[in-house]
């Protein structure tokens, strides 16, 4: 029987057997049961995975209304 294994497959998360601490330095130490999984190839709480998201860019400011400006550039004042 073959097995395949699909690197690229994001890891599942799994219940914790072990004590352990976690590897995003939270201020909880991973306990037996809690629902961790790998990232980086370090061991992490689910709650504690970063988002991979970042966060937009803040749009520019209206000097005159102090509104912030429509993507498409105009203003509403």
């Amino acid at each position: 029987m073959t097995y395949f294994h699909d690197n690229d497959a994001p890891p599942r998360p799994f219940a914790a057997r072990y004590n352990g601490a976690c590897a995003a330095e939270c201020e909880h130490r991973i306990h037996e049961g809690d629902m961790v999984q790998y990232v980086d190839g370090q061991l992490v709480h689910v709650g504690c995975i970063p988002d991979e998201k970042p966060e937009p860019e803040p749009r520019p400011i209206c000097p005159s209304c102090f509104m912030e400006i429509a993507l498409n550039g105009a203003c509403s004042c």
